[in-house]
């Protein structure tokens, strides 16, 4: 594995680029400074004025899961005297006291309609199944829902404006480009990228969004997760950090990796410490999650461990004492 000098991220990551042992992401947050956002804020000002001038009952879709993007995107959005329709695709795993609250806090803060979309339990848990089992990517199937079903919604009510969050690809460095738009787009439909109109900072983000309701974990004191180094992103479902954490088995790093990595980026964790807290907790799955995440599609904990084990990246990866498997070079 070649590591980054800058922040860590192994070059495992599917779609990562390294130069001169540098990867993507680390040079796109440098070359930022080169995005004129002032601009892109005032084109993202024009756009709202003009949707509004419509008249129509929505003025988009906003695609939300209640956390504190969503928090801070709707805020934004009503704020420039937008109306979204707000449209969040449920799994089926146990909801947090914070997800659910979060959620509510939407609708009853800013006064909006709101439609969740859950397709089929049914359908969920043999779609996971499937996925888990074949790919180790238990939730491929869900989410792909989270971009089809806001933009399906969108077609039906005959809503040309579509908003997600932040442009995964240039953020995590597997594109190069921090585009506006989203793939999705058509000549009726333009689906957005929400925080490539701004520069994105998920700790400025997550203070704005307290401020207007949003509740982390450490608020209910309902969950210490482990293999996690904060308590305010992902935090809507239980299983759902299960899913993340099957990045490590086959790719070396998951959650512990991702955040630290950003952080160093933004000069709020030291390169140092950041592979202290890589090396002791991005190998670990949170009990709580997997119990979850197995109860929700009908396997044993012991048949989890069996896939994991199927496609586990013996390259990179050994087995510890107590059966965990561990970063070679971290050991």
């Amino acid at each position: 594995m070649q590591i980054c000098k800058k922040c860590n991220m192994p070059d495992t990551r599917p779609g990562s680029v390294f130069e001169e042992g540098v990867c993507l992401a680390c040079r796109n947050y440098e070359n930022r400074q080169h995005i004129d956002f002032e601009e892109r804020e005032a084109l993202l000002a024009k756009i709202c004025k003009e949707r509004i001038a419509e008249g129509d009952e929505y003025d988009c879709v906003c695609a939300v899961s209640g956390g504190k993007d969503s928090t801070y995107i709707v805020a934004t959005l009503t704020g420039l005297g937008m109306k979204p329709l707000l449209v969040t695709v449920a799994d089926e795993f146990t909801k947090t006291q914070a997800g659910k609250h979060n959620l509510n806090n939407l609708s009853e803060r800013f006064h909006l309609d709101h439609l969740l979309v859950r397709f089929s339990p049914k359908e969920f848990r043999e779609n996971t199944l499937r996925d888990f089992e074949k790919e180790l990517n238990p939730l491929k199937w869900i989410e792909e829902k989270l971009y089809e079903a806001p933009f399906s919604i969108a077609k039906k009510f005959k809503i040309p404006l579509v908003f997600f969050g932040e442009n995964s690809g240039y953020e995590y460095g597997s594109d190069n480009a921090l585009s506006l738009t989203h793939p999705l787009s058509d000549a009726e439909t333009t689906v957005y990228y929400f925080f490539a109109f701004q520069a994105y900072n998920e700790i400025e983000v997550m203070k704005k969004s307290k401020e207007l309701g949003f509740k982390d974990l450490d608020y209910f004191g309902e969950w210490y997760r482990q293999g996690n180094i904060e308590n305010f992103t992902q935090i809507d479902s239980m299983g759902y950090i299960a899913h993340i954490w099957t990045k490590f088995p086959k790719f070396g790093f998951q959650r512990v990796s991702d955040m630290t990595s950003r952080m160093v980026r933004k000069g709020l964790l030291t390169k140092e410490l950041a592979d202290l807290l890589i090396r002791e907790r991005d190998y670990v799955l949170d009990p709580f999650a997997k119990r979850d995440f197995c109860s929700t599609i009908g396997i044993t904990e012991s048949y989890f461990d069996k896939i994991v084990d199927l496609h586990a990246n013996r390259s990179i990866l050994v087995k510890d004492a107590n059966g965990c498997w561990r970063r070679n070079d971290l050991i």
